[in-house]
């Protein structure tokens, strides 16, 4: 084409151009003159079509009618309705009310108001000749929710237990004899979240689940998750082959009861879902993402055979990974997959919500899945969880999926632990809880349908929905949720205290049953065995173990070197204590990992074969390795362990005390192979003190705590000047004093790597140890 002519064509496309530009111009925005009276607003897009608008108020009230609205294609906000009346022009911030008590048979309860403010308190007794179950008195709290649990006045003489009317509701129907049905219906504006009917059982129990009646804007918080949701699935987890629960574990929250108990050879499936829908936001969605990541990282932690499969799903599913995937057991490659390949825009302008179609696709996967598996089918417990806001508006009820897959499983009065379908609601956008009620599974002392305030405080909850209180005989699990006891945190950490003394002198960590491995040298000023204790749970009184046997390391001997004119010298620092009786694993006794056995290998999610070569470098291969010890008052210290070629500078300030080392001294002669540096590093690293030897140098793998050496010494005490007493005279706390100025601390800890023919030797009865090498 000649330049005149490619000129000319040129030009006749400026008119389509222009008209195009115009028409994007001309595209309709929504009108600016939004706000809340008593609140703020937020918007995701500005004013253009397809922008939600988020209301927030204060704490302690919430948006009314609606928390949120779209900006449409014809340039107008979805109207605001409140209770099918005309639009409102204005939305305000209401104060939140918990709703009224509306019946109490056989007592009395006060004060009666037809709403109750945050903060109000509703007191109940029962009559002469009954017995009051549940909370005597309920609190108003700030998410419109009464604490505690619903009261019930009972003479013990029904088939079944009274049951609880909860605040908001009426009941209608028989009481409490065999075969009698119970009706529960909400007052208006509340949504009735469980069971709308249950019935006396013949094993005396209520069927279905306790119901409650929820306000729009009514949320659950994240200690409620973990109460409710992390109890219940904990028993996802459990075996029913261990000994069962610690007596000594108690709660004041409702239990869940049975849920999708494990044997030996049963197997866990569980389906994540999420919203990519239009409502739910690109922000919000993204937060799920990482929702995924703590919950399968936390899952992944436990010893059972578990695959995952992740959808995401607006208008049509999108599968992320499918059961039947090789991958589906791998958790890394799963979250990679989630990380890589799991993005909001991938459902384009089909921004709806089918939440029918993503039941369908997993109902599918059960099907091939079936097909295919070698794993016996009737041996597998399946686990759905939705992350959505309810709000289905394409492809009919979801209720027909979960019909579909609920006779697949064959799910019957038997077997009703093999399928639970969770329902978690965002609550940054208005959540229908009638729709997420329909979903969610319904059975007795259970409830599986939640809904938060945002989805932050949904990854704060699912950062403690595991509790492993009731998990036996697995290594290195530990609880580090903000409400766990600091036993729970830290469940193999243990005291070694002898009788003339007043406070324990040495620490020491429980590896099995009925060994605990500490420091040779805490033994050299006292060495009657028999004298000293071994203290467990020290946070709630303390549990004294006696010792049977101690068994220091052969080659242990702190005067070996004083000829050399090195003082003290701390090579093959260990002892092994056998305890006089077993103790019984719980959620605040349990052993910490110790390399190169079998339960390590499990938990470094090793295959069969592994070696100890394998573990050390999996566990200290880098050139500093963050890991941590326990003080004196209990708190974790972070320091970075130093290998390779920064070793040799960490041990060369071993020699600063110069009236232990004479002049001359090589480094390497006082601290050997066997020992592991910290200290001199660019991160600020503790620095251990006196009493705290004996204790686990460990790190964190795969949600799992590994011990890799023992506290021995150190060239710095900042726990010199002891401790003080604080304002009530009582409560002690350390002070770690920092050093001075021309001092560079280095602690010294014995590395079990170094020393494993002499742990294989006297442990080979009571670990499984993998190959050296």
């Amino acid at each position: 084409m000649t330049a005149p002519r490619l000129l000319v064509a040129l030009l006749a496309l400026l008119p389509a151009v222009a008209t195009q530009e115009a028409a994007l111009d001309a595209t309709p925005l929504c009108p600016e003159s939004v706000s809340i009276r008593g609140g703020t607003v937020s918007l995701s897009d500005g004013f253009r079509p397809g922008s939600i608008l988020t209301y927030s108020c204060p704490d302690g009230s919430y948006p009314y009618p609606t928390q949120s609205r779209i900006c449409q294609s014809d340039g107008k906000w979805t109207p605001m309705r409140s209770s099918g009346k005309s639009p409102l022009s204005q939305a305000l911030c209401r104060k939140i009310s918990c709703p009224p008590q509306r019946y109490f048979e056989n007592g009395s309860f006060g004060p009666r108001r037809s709403l109750h403010p945050v903060g109000a308190v509703l007191s109940f007794e029962c009559s002469d000749g009954y017995q009051l179950r549940g909370s005597s008195r309920r609190h108003c709290l700030s998410n419109g929710r009464w604490n505690g649990t619903s009261p019930v006045c009972d003479d013990g003489a029904g088939h079944c237990p009274s049951v609880a009317i909860p605040p908001g509701a009426i009941a209608t129907g028989g009481r409490n004899r065999l075969g009698d049905r119970v009706s529960f219906q909400c007052q208006s504006g509340l949504d009735l979240v469980g069971s709308s009917q249950r019935v006396c059982t013949p094993e005396g129990e209520w069927s279905g689940a306790e119901p409650s009646c929820r306000a729009p804007y009514s949320y659950d918080r994240a200690e409620d998750v973990r109460a409710e949701f992390g109890a219940s699935f904990t028993e996802v987890l459990s075996d029913v082959s261990s000994s069962g629960p610690d007596p000594s574990e108690t709660t004041a929250a409702p239990s869940l009861g049975r849920r999708l108990i494990l044997s030996k050879d049963s197997f866990l499936y569980v389906y994540f879902l999420v919203d990519a829908s239009h409502s739910v936001t690109e922000p919000n969605f993204n937060i799920s993402k990482q929702c995924l990541e703590v919950i399968i990282t936390r899952i992944a932690s436990f010893d059972v055979p578990i695959r995952f499969s992740v959808i995401s799903y607006a208008s049509r599913p999108k599968t992320i990974v499918d059961i039947q995937d090789d991958i589906a057991e791998d958790t890394e490659i799963v979250i990679e997959k989630i990380q890589n390949e799991m993005n909001y825009k991938d459902h384009g302008n089909a921004t709806g919500t089918n939440i029918q179609d993503a039941l369908d696709s997993v109902y599918q996967m059960m099907i091939n899945e079936k097909l295919f598996t070698k794993v016996p089918w009737d041996k597998i417990r399946h686990a759905i969880i939705l992350f959505t806001d309810g709000k289905s508006n394409m492809g009919g009820s979801p209720t027909k999926a979960v019909r579909s897959i609920e006779d697949f499983l064959n799910v019957r009065a038997n077997r009703k632990d093999y399928l639970d379908i969770y329902a978690f609601g965002v609550g940054t956008v208005d959540v229908d809880w009638s729709a997420m009620n329909e979903i969610a599974s319904k059975k007795p002392g259970e409830r599986h349908a939640f809904k938060l305030n945002d989805l932050k405080e949904l990854k704060a909850a699912f950062e403690d929905v595991l509790d492993p209180r009731d998990l036996h005989d697995i290594c290195g699990l530990a609880n580090n949720s903000e409400s766990a006891s600091w036993e729970q945190k830290n469940p193999w950490h243990v005291l070694l205290q002898y009788n003339t003394l007043t406070e324990a002198s040495c620490r020491g960590a429980l590896i099995s049953k009925t060994w605990v491995l500490t420091s040779a040298h805490c033994f050299s000023k006292f060495n009657n065995t028999a004298g000293w204790t071994v203290i467990l749970e020290k946070a709630r009184g303390g549990t004294k173990l006696r010792i049977k046997r101690r068994i220091d390391h052969e080659f242990f001997n702190v005067k070996a070197k004083v000829a050399q004119g090195i003082q003290e010298f701390y090579d093959y620092d260990l002892s092994l204590l056998e305890l006089e009786k077993p103790v019984q694993f719980g959620g605040r006794i349990r052993p910490i990992c110790l390399p190169c056995t079998e339960g390590a290998n499990r938990a470094l999610k090793m295959k069969p074969g592994a070696t100890c070569k394998d573990h050390e470098l999996q566990l200290l291969s880098l050139e500093e390795v963050d890991a941590q010890f326990i003080s004196l008052d209990n708190k974790r210290m972070g320091v970075q362990i130093k290998t390779r070629r920064s070793r040799p500078t960490c041990i060369s300030a071993a020699l600063q005390d110069k009236k232990m080392f004479s002049e001359g001294t090589d480094a390497s002669e006082v601290v050997t192979d066997r020992f592991l540096c910290s200290g001199g590093g660019r991160a600020v690293e503790a620095a251990t003190c006196k009493g705290e030897s004996g204790g686990s140098l460990f790190v964190e793998r795969r949600e799992r705590l590994f011990q890799v050496g023992v506290i021995s010494w150190g060239t710095y005490n900042p726990c010199e000047k002891k401790r003080k007493k604080k304002k009530d005279g009582e409560t002690r706390e350390t002070v770690r004093d920092p050093p001075p100025a021309n001092h560079k601390p280095r602690d010294f800890y014995i590395s079990l790597f170094g020393v494993q023919d002499w742990l294989r030797q006297h442990l080979g009865q009571s670990l499984r140890f993998i190959p050296k090498e």
